[in-house]
């Protein structure tokens, strides 16, 4: 008896251990989820005070909306209408039945690729220059005389290794200008944009400077640290003039590129304001196993306004040059858009 009393009594220690260790779980009522995941964008989300979002006016406009014996499916619709208030394409709430995106970062505005064109028209002009070198599509155009590489790069999702970008780079060598076209590319790995933004350059610059969040108010951030473009060690480099092709839909990863390579001056963006989302996506879990994450920190920009203030282009990098897919061209064969690139690479304006 004694043994037994003595297990039973070293047991509920182990128990109280336990939770002491882990603390209270939380239950999953729909109240506590909504709470749960309020406070955590409130302390936690990078970009309220730059996106002008109260987040007190939000929980009180979507609390009345949370019932005890609310189902699974509304509750989720209430959550992630509530996150959706922040309009960043790097906040998503994931259930077991489905998962949620904020779509208008890139709808509603011209689409500015065509995927069929570029390919019949440009990337397949001369099939003998043709080539398909792991995630890249690329040819070299001859026009106006001169001859300018043609690189299609779809998503940052898509590795690439050294001995493949070396290919690629050695085919740039002797062109008079190159055009990457990130058009539609939705982004992926930063550090596949960090390889590859290092082939386009020999000199180490700041790219942008990460500031995390790293306290409960809307201003508390860390330092700025700087992060740079340092060139690859590969000698199979291309630093002449580099035109980018950019639309809405380059988002994440690909204007994270964008902001690397607005630093380096030989380098134009061309087309139309990306879709943004320069801010690093991290999450958690909430208390009935549904899964969130949104942005924790901010990229700025070396560049700086009137004020001295480096611009955050969270909402989208510009482009140097603005320009939309011309319908009536892109019915004759012509990519406006691509053509632009070639002017500049031709005259430098």
């Amino acid at each position: 008896m004694k043994k037994t009393a003595l297990f039973l009594l070293l047991l509920a220690g182990l128990v109280s251990c336990t939770k002491a260790f882990l603390g209270e779980q939380p239950n999953a009522s729909p109240r506590a989820n909504f709470d749960y995941l309020w406070e955590e964008v409130r302390t936690k989300y990078s970009f309220l005070e730059y996106k002008g979002v109260n987040w007190d006016t939000v929980y009180a406009n979507y609390s009345p909306r949370i019932r005890p014996e609310m189902s699974q499916e509304a509750l989720f619709r209430v959550l992630a209408e509530m996150l959706n208030e922040l309009r960043d394409g790097h906040v998503n709430l994931s259930s077991p039945f489905t998962y949620s995106v904020y779509y208008p970062v890139f709808l509603g505005r011209p689409q500015n690729y065509d995927g069929r064109l570029l390919q019949e028209r440009y990337l397949l002009r001369d099939i003998n220059k043709y080539y398909i070198t792991g995630p890249f599509q690329h040819t070299v155009l001859d026009t106006l005389g001169k001859r300018f590489g043609l690189i299609s790069y779809r998503s940052f999702m898509n590795g690439f290794s050294g001995t493949e970008l070396n290919f690629v780079m050695e085919k740039m060598l002797d062109v008079d200008g190159v055009i990457l076209d990130l058009r539609s590319n939705g982004g992926g790995s930063i550090q596949n944009a960090h390889s590859l933004a290092g082939r386009f350059t020999d000199v180490e610059r700041i790219g942008y400077y990460s500031r995390l969040k790293n306290g409960p108010k809307p201003d508390d951030f860390g330092p700025e640290l700087a992060v740079k473009v340092i060139p690859a060690t590969s000698p199979l480099k291309y630093t002449g003039k580099l035109a980018i092709l950019i639309n809405r839909n380059s988002y994440s990863a690909s204007s994270m590129f964008c902001l690397h390579m607005r630093a380096l001056p030989q380098v134009r963006l061309i087309g139309d304001t990306t879709g943004g989302g320069l801010g690093v996506p991290n999450g958690g879990e909430l208390p009935n196993g549904w899964t969130y994450r949104f942005s924790v920190s901010q990229s700025l920009s070396p560049e700086t306004d009137a004020s001295g203030q480096r611009y955050n282009w969270e909402s989208g990098v510009p482009p140097h040059i603005q320009v939309d897919l011309d319908a009536a061209q892109a019915a004759q064969g012509y990519d406006s858009m691509l053509e632009r690139a070639i002017l500049y690479l031709d005259s430098g304006q």
